[in-house]
């Protein structure tokens, strides 16, 4: 069973201390942004008039409130059972929120809503880990090659910080077990095996030709 204590190691390393970001216009503390401390204060902190002030003075206790939150959310509760594919739902969320959980829908083959529920649990326990993880950082390079003036800053911290999820998460990936391939990947072998089918039957018409040629 996947457990949100694996991850806080994980953010706290991470996350730094305030910090404002220009191309959000937002401050940010301990990972927290001041959009997600607003709404979600007065729930987690009991805090009914949240401010930047509370924010920047936030403790980590309290921050980990916030990244228990986003684990239950990103994990419909514990749900996805594998510890690196929590991880990898858990980080997609915390760092690019529901545009993060349509990616990964996108790849196992769920209708991307930004909702972790009972078909997107389904699919991503059927899901190899390893691969869920790769998505992360394709998701980070997308972003830089994408928007470079907005996001080509933080490229490099990404990948570090993707490399240091990616080495603590791999020795889940042997508690990963299932019968079938899940569809979207046996329709991507599947096609592989006919692109390959085709290439030899076109390299073997070609030497055919050739003979007759001759």
């Amino acid at each position: 069973m996947a457990s949100y204590n694996n991850i806080l190691d994980h953010v706290r390393r991470w996350e730094g201390k305030e910090e404002y970001f220009k191309n959000e216009g937002q401050w940010t503390n301990r990972g927290v942004q001041w959009t997600t401390y607003k709404a979600l204060a007065p729930k987690l902190l009991g805090i009914a008039n949240p401010t930047v002030e509370g924010l920047l003075s936030m403790t980590a206790a309290q921050a980990d409130k916030f990244i228990v939150q986003f684990w239950n959310t990103a994990t419909d509760n514990n749900k996805i059972t594998n510890q690196a594919s929590a991880n990898a739902f858990f980080e997609m969320l915390w760092g690019g929120g529901r545009s993060g959980i349509k990616w990964l829908q996108k790849v196992i083959d769920v209708y991307p809503d930004g909702r972790v529920g009972p078909k997107t649990v389904a699919a991503a326990n059927k899901y190899p880990p390893n691969l869920l993880l790769d998505e992360v950082k394709n998701r980070y390079n997308y972003l830089a090659r994408a928007n470079p003036s907005e996001y080509g800053d933080y490229i490099d911290g990404w990948i570090n910080r993707w490399n240091s999820l990616y080495n603590d998460s791999k020795r889940y990936f042997s508690e990963f077990q299932v019968e079938d391939l899940p569809e979207v990947l046996v329709r991507g072998k599947k096609k592989s095996n006919m692109i390959l089918f085709l290439l030899i039957g076109l390299i073997g018409s070609y030497f055919v030709y050739k003979k007759i040629k001759k």
